[in-house]
């Protein structure tokens, strides 16, 4: 088993622009960037389902090569490729499948960060919980330092019980989110996908640039507070600065 030290460091930033930026980008403009080349290039009608089930299929490449790779040189799955997968094909799908809703869509938007937040406490009594790759990571923290610390001065009982604490405040943003989304997704998104879908993309696009404003700030502020209390904590258990609890880069 690798150790933290020698484990290929995760980069978060590629985390999100290939699991999440690139392919929402994909699923909103691609049509507008190729959708009339490929309706000339396949000679199918202006309504045809292809296009978008080709830019669903296009949009999906890029988390899963992403976690092809990932999993080659760390060895683990990445779940925010499997997040990403997951969301690809709720969000592409709903605008292709019939009978699909604007009701469906919020639903979607509202469960995947639920999920996430719910699984996020389920997690926190098994030998793998959640928290300890969202926060509690040995990408960003001396692991090693830190429970050696612990263990010197017999802090190990109160650093669970902050773990515990974190855990509800991560597991809180993320419901947080689910809440925001549903309705900020039922303000915007209005137009069936089976009445004008270009406009249901539209909507989408639109709900995802107001989400940078009204769901991600609010959500990053009680994350941050979280990761705050955890090193405030570290540093009352441990004696440790921030500077020796988190992982010198090599």
């Amino acid at each position: 088993m690798q150790s933290a030290k020698t484990e290929p460091r995760e980069n978060l930033f590629l985390n999100l622009i290939f699991n999440f930026g690139i392919p929402i980008m994909v699923l909103r403009k691609g049509n507008d960037w190729v959708g009339d080349l490929l309706i000339q290039w396949m000679e199918v009608p202006t309504e045809s389902k292809l296009v978008p089930s080709i830019l669903l299929g296009l949009a999906l490449l890029f988390p899963f090569f992403y976690g092809a790779y990932d999993l080659l040189k760390r060895k683990k799955w990445n779940i925010f490729s499997i997040l990403g997968i997951i969301n690809i094909l709720l969000t592409g799908g709903i605008g292709l499948i019939p009978g699909g809703t604007v009701n469906m869509f919020a639903i979607k938007e509202a469960a995947i960060p639920a999920i996430i937040g719910l699984t996020t406490l389920f997690t926190l009594r098994t030998k793998k919980p959640l928290v300890e790759l969202l926060l509690y990571n040995p990408q960003v923290f001396d692991i090693e330092k830190i429970e050696n610390e612990l263990k010197i001065r017999d802090t190990k009982s109160e650093f669970k019980k902050l773990l515990f604490k974190c855990t509800w405040l991560l597991a809180l943003s993320f419901l947080l989110s689910a809440v925001l989304n549903y309705y900020l997704s039922k303000a915007i998104v209005v137009t069936e996908p089976f009445v004008d879908a270009n406009a249901f993309n539209d909507e989408i696009g639109e709900m995802m640039t107001w989400s940078y404003l009204v769901i991600i700030a609010p959500c990053m502020l009680v994350s941050g507070y979280a990761l705050w209390t955890l090193i405030k904590g570290i540093k009352a258990l441990t004696g440790l600065n921030m500077e020796s609890a988190l992982r010198r880069l090599e």
